[in-house]
Parts: structure tokens; C-alpha cells; sequence
């Protein structure tokens, strides 16, 4: 009997501080807001990070989002979007703490459909270098197709449009996954392969789409063009079809592609064919590491002779090794100009000093000497918070003994009526 009764205190106990572990948790994670919960193929909609509960100096975060599905269309100076994960270091002004009610803004845009999940972790710090306990927080939109179809009937007698809206093949394997801005598109079939059925239906309803160059395909290389035209106006996209059973010798893979001092979005992989950098204004020419896959393939960097301001294109061209397959990898370039480099430049800086001052103060001694009365305020309310915590768990243990001692008399004298 007395076993039962300590294993019962021992569990109640637990059940309470797992609640208060909770409710303090709850309170200091950084929280997700969605501006919307469901939308459509091509809308846009907001991500917001913060807790009006928490205060901190300094901080790294990692978004973690289905690149697959979502494209962050926000660009700033302390954020880095590397493949499918957003790395956000942020510092205050002064490197006290302020409350994160408004931490982050991020603009999003959808691409597929299908249920795209958020996942935030990472470290926060207050003005003393003190780690403030931050749960995983994770949350999820519910992406559609029927909105973009209704969008798009909406507006389609009123664009001028040459893209397709929709291009599908009866054969898997397509490289990259379709994207009406991009024009070239690859493929490698057997060779029991005569035909391919493409389905392609215009952005435009009053668009004319023709599609040749799909049937009877000869061993090789073969060209599928789908020409949209409408008026005098036309648009081509081209899917090269390598018809061969030697598949290693088609291979047009790139094992790595990675630039000297610059990072490529988004992060490669060998069914993605464009990506975008920005370098510097004293840039001529990149250090391009591109090494296929099939190492008897060949590989030729064009256009990086002379980088312009503005917009470059760079391409690179894998030759496979039967010599005839080809695949070509686009790298959109921005070079900036004097202006725009000085003022990266100080920027660059101005985050830097940010990051050595909060680091100094996180390395002092603490004292409250350098806290102005607000700073001082906030600290006397966490301290108040901590003591009412700790109020609270221990009325909730005095209350869970009560309990048992209830209990334990109850048993007794149910114990004592059934002995007479």
C-alpha cells in the first residue's frame, strides 16, 4: 500500500511540473502567425515570428520550409536562404532587450500544391548573455490548384500572355520541373519509346499551341517544340528527349556546382537547371566549380568573361558522354554597381560593430549599472515572473500532498470499517 501511495505522489508531481514546464515554454517560444491558412498556385502570403511574452538582445533563427511547394520573395541584409532552410540573425539597436511582438516579416509565394509545413528553431539570448529556453515551433498552409485555375480563367481573355499554364508528358523524368519562364526542358527514354503524348495548355484561352517533333523518335537526340502563338507574336519551349538504354552515358548531372565567395540560390540539386547570385562591383569573371556526374561528360562555362553591372547570364553546358545529349545550367548574375556595392559595403560594417558591441556587453560583468530605468523595469518583471512561477508550483505541490494524505486517510478508515 505505501508503494502505491509513493508511486501516486511520484506521478502527481510529474504531471505538474510538466505543466509548468509547458506553460513557461509556451511563453517564451517564438511563435509562427500566417497571414493566410489555405491559398492558391501563385498567391502570396505573410509569415510572422514573435512573442509580445519575451524580450532579448540578440538571436539566430532557422525557418525551415518546403522550398518544393514555397519561394521566399524576401530579401535582406542579415538573411540567408539557403535551399530549404532561412537562417535570420538579428541584434537590437542598442543590445538590450526588446520584446519580440514583431521579430520578422517574410513574404512567401506558393508554386505547387499540397500541404508546405514551417518549422522554426534557434538561440535567443537576453542583454547578459543569458540563453532564453526556445521551443521547435511548427506549423502548416494548405496549398490549391483551384484558385490559380480560377485566376486564371478570370484574367486569360484579358493578357497578352505566351506561357503555358500547363505542360505534362505521359513519361516521368522531366528536367526541371515545369515553370512557364523556363524554355528548356530534358528527358532520357528507352529505347522501346516511339511517342510522347504532351499535354500543354496556354496561359491565354486565345492562344494557339502546336506541338511537333513528338512522335517516331529516332535513337539520339530528339527535339519536342511547343510553339504558343497568338497574333504575329510566339513563344518556344523545347523538351530535348535523349532516346538510348545506356543511361549513364546520357548523363548530364552536375555532381556539384558551387561558385568561389558566393552562395547559389536556390542550393543545388540536379533537377533544378537555373539559379541566381549577387557579387560584387569588382567582379570580371567567377571561379566556377561544375563537375558532372559521369566524369567522362564534358563541361563548358560560357559568358563569364567581362561580368557587366546589372544582369548577366552565365551558362554551363554538360556535354554527355555519348556526345550527344546536352543540358545547359543558367546562373542569373547581378552585379552591383559603385552605389549599390558602397552601400552593401556599410551595411556589411554597421552589422558588424552591431555584433561586436552586443558581444562586449554579453561578456560584462552584468551589473545593473549599464541598465536605463526601462531596461530595469523589464528585469524586476522577470524576476516578479520567476517568483510567481515558483509560487505557483509549489501551492501546486502542497495541494498534490494534501491530495494523498486525503487518500491515505480515506483508505485507512475504509480499511477500518471492513476489519469490524
Amino acid at each position: 500500500m505505501k508503494r502505491k501511495i509513493l508511486i501516486t505522489i511520484c506521478l502527481v508531481l510529474i504531471i505538474l511540473l510538466d505543466i509548468l514546464s509547458i506553460k513557461s515554454n509556451a511563453e517564451n517560444a517564438v511563435n509562427i502567425k500566417l497571414s493566410k491558412t489555405e491559398i492558391g498556385v501563385g498567391e502570396d502570403f505573410y509569415l510572422n515570428i514573435g512573442n509580445s511574452n519575451t524580450s532579448a538582445a540578440a538571436g539566430t533563427i532557422w525557418i525551415y520550409f518546403d522550398n518544393e511547394k514555397l519561394e521566399c520573395l524576401t530579401k535582406m541584409d542579415n538573411i540567408n536562404i539557403i535551399g530549404n532552410r532561412i537562417i535570420y540573425t538579428w541584434i537590437s539597436e542598442d543590445g538590450q532587450n526588446k520584446k519580440l511582438e514583431n521579430l520578422l516579416n517574410l513574404n512567401f509565394k506558393s508554386k505547387n500544391t499540397g500541404i508546405a509545413s514551417f518549422t522554426i528553431i534557434g538561440e535567443i539570448y537576453d542583454e547578459n548573455g543569458n540563453e532564453i529556453n526556445m521551443n521547435q515551433t511548427t506549423t502548416e498552409i494548405e496549398i490549391s490548384e483551384k484558385n490559380k485555375e480560377e485566376k486564371t480563367a478570370k484574367n486569360s481573355d484579358n493578357t497578352n500572355s505566351l506561357d503555358l499554364k500547363v505542360m505534362r508528358l505521359d513519361k516521368e523524368g522531366i528536367v526541371p520541373g515545369f515553370n512557364p519562364n523556363i524554355t528548356d526542358y530534358y528527358i532520357i527514354v528507352d529505347e522501346n519509346t516511339d511517342n510522347i503524348k504532351v499535354t500543354a495548355t496556354p496561359e491565354n484561352s486565345g492562344s494557339n499551341v502546336k506541338i511537333s517533333g513528338n512522335e517516331n523518335l529516332k535513337d539520339g537526340l530528339n527535339k519536342i517544340t511547343i510553339t504558343v502563338k497568338n497574333g504575329s507574336e510566339s513563344k518556344k519551349y523545347i523538351i530535348n528527349v535523349t532516346k538510348t538504354d545506356q543511361k549513364e552515358k546520357a548523363n548530364t548531372n552536375l555532381e556539384t556546382l558551387a561558385i568561389e565567395n558566393y552562395e547559389i540560390t536556390p542550393e543545388y540539386k540536379e533537377n533544378v537547371t537555373e539559379y541566381n547570385l549577387q557579387i560584387s562591383n569588382t567582379e570580371e569573371k567567377l571561379n566556377i566549380l561544375a563537375i558532372p556526374e559521369n566524369m567522362k561528360a564534358k563541361v563548358e562555362i560560357k559568358n563569364n568573361e567581362n561580368l557587366k553591372y546589372g544582369e548577366n547570364i552565365i551558362e554551363i553546358l554538360v556535354t554527355a558522354q555519348n556526345e550527344i545529349t546536352q543540358k545547359v545550367y543558367k546562373l542569373n548574375v547581378y552585379k552591383r554597381n559603385e552605389e549599390e556595392e558602397k552601400e552593401y559595403e556599410e551595411n556589411k560594417q554597421q552589422t558588424i560593430n552591431e555584433s561586436k558591441n552586443i558581444i562586449e556587453k554579453i561578456n560584462s560583468t552584468g551589473e545593473d549599472s549599464f541598465l536605463d530605468e526601462n531596461e530595469q523595469e523589464i528585469k524586476e518583471e522577470n524576476e516578479k515572473k520567476e517568483l510567481e512561477d515558483k509560487i505557483i508550483m509549489w501551492v501546486g505541490i502542497i495541494l498534490s500532498i494534501i491530495v494523498v494524505i486525503l487518500l491515505i486517510i480515506r483508505i485507512r478508515k475504509d480499511k477500518n470499517v471492513n476489519h469490524f
